[in-house]
């Protein structure tokens, strides 16, 4: 999503203005479209993929304001960013969850199955990046950043083909995992052996 922020600064000047003057902080933005997504979350699992989608759409307003609000106000904090990271992996885990509540009420084992492989690719993507940069300078890497599955998924339900959307996220997320164990790999060798390439 930080990708597109300057587009995001622009669009909403006006409107961040206006936050700033309630007192509104980027916090509160953070929670709002959490608490909103299950919204969406809850029309989803009863089966109202389109209706839901729209509403999850909605919250990613939030998800690029609260950031946008915080560098214009100068309220970046720490834990700021780290609650935004925390509901993030909740709002996603939960629309996917919602999907599988609402395949097994039809009886759909397989789609409930493919729900739960893309729930474990797109949450251990963050963690491979979290845990790699413990141990080298920055790990992002990767075609299925949360941006890319989350359009992904709302493209292919606002087309009536959830179950494409959810394999496509499960593809590019297990293949995201591969691709950031590979890049650490390879520098941690390139490190270790004084930044020589090894044949």
């Amino acid at each position: 999503m930080r990708k597109l922020d300057p587009l995001i600064m622009k669009i909403s000047y006006p409107l961040i203005g206006i936050f700033e003057k309630a007192g509104i902080r980027p916090n509160h933005l953070t929670v709002m479209g959490a608490l909103l997504n299950l919204i969406g979350v809850y029309h989803i699992a009863m089966g109202s993929f389109k209706k839901g989608m729209t509403i999850v759409i909605f919250t990613w307003l939030f998800d690029v304001i609260d950031g946008a609000l915080a560098k214009y106000a100068s309220m970046t904090t720490k834990f700021g960013g780290f609650l935004d990271s925390v509901l993030d992996r909740y709002t996603e885990g939960l629309v996917i969850a919602a999907f599988a509540y609402a395949y097994a009420v039809r009886g759909n084992a397989n789609a409930v199955l493919l729900c739960v492989v893309a729930m474990l690719g797109a949450l251990t993507v963050p963690y491979a990046r979290a845990r790699a940069e413990k141990e080298i300078e920055k790990c992002d890497v990767g075609i299925g950043d949360r941006l890319s599955r989350l359009v992904l998924l709302a493209l292919f339900t606002l087309l009536n083909k959830a179950e494409i959307g959810i394999i496509l996220v499960a593809a590019i997320s297990h293949f995201t995992v591969f691709q950031r164990i590979v890049y650490t790999r390879k520098v941690l060798k390139k490190n270790l052996s004084g930044g020589k390439n090894e044949k």
